[in-house]
């Protein structure tokens, strides 16, 4: 268990969010495998993946600074501060700088080279830029989806939320609802 003692207000919001677009998301790297074989829908499913990928952890990094906010947080900063400062806040609040440290030296290279590959097919410039899919691209952003996903559930490992109770008639409420 946590030693850590602190009340979040948005907890509950950031989890629902996380796990709905985290499932559409496994769905969808699902389905995309499914189609390997045919390049055109390959090719569709993997780009709609990619930028998938990319939404849900801007949607998390969003959302965590909804729960614990790192100094001076603007949803306009790039997206690689926000990262770093919004994962080294939470690691940092909750006692966890070696899981955000460990991922920041070994993955997040990976992370960056799939951020520029989607930014590159939001705004592209040439017609390389609109990526097409092969078995190594899309293994490599499964890998990258794998290693995000292992790192957030280490860091939310171990994260109770406790609740504070004056009276009964608090209790009768909650149940309730």
């Amino acid at each position: 268990m946590s030693n850590n003692s602190k009340k979040y207000d948005n907890s509950d919001e950031f989890q629902e969010r996380h796990n709905l677009i985290r499932k559409d998301y496994g769905l969808l790297l699902e389905i995309t495998g499914l189609h390997q074989n045919e390049p055109d829908k390959f090719d569709t499913l993997y780009r709609a993946s990619l930028k998938g990928f990319l939404s849900l952890i801007e949607s998390d990094i969003y959302g965590l600074n909804q729960i614990d906010q790192y100094d001076g947080y603007s949803d306009k900063h790039n997206f690689e501060d926000k990262f770093k400062k919004t994962f080294k806040k939470i690691c940092q609040t909750w006692k966890k700088e070696e899981i955000i440290n460990e991922y920041l030296d070994t993955k997040y290279a990976k992370l960056k080279g799939l951020k520029n590959k989607r930014d590159k097919l939001i705004h592209p410039k040439k017609t390389s830029d609109i990526v097409c899919a092969s078995v190594n691209v899309f293994d490599e952003l499964r890998e990258g989806f794998q290693d995000y996903t292992k790192m957030l559930h280490l860091i939310m490992n171990g994260f109770f939320i406790s609740i504070d109770i004056k009276n009964l008639d608090d209790i009768y409420k909650l149940l309730k609802k």
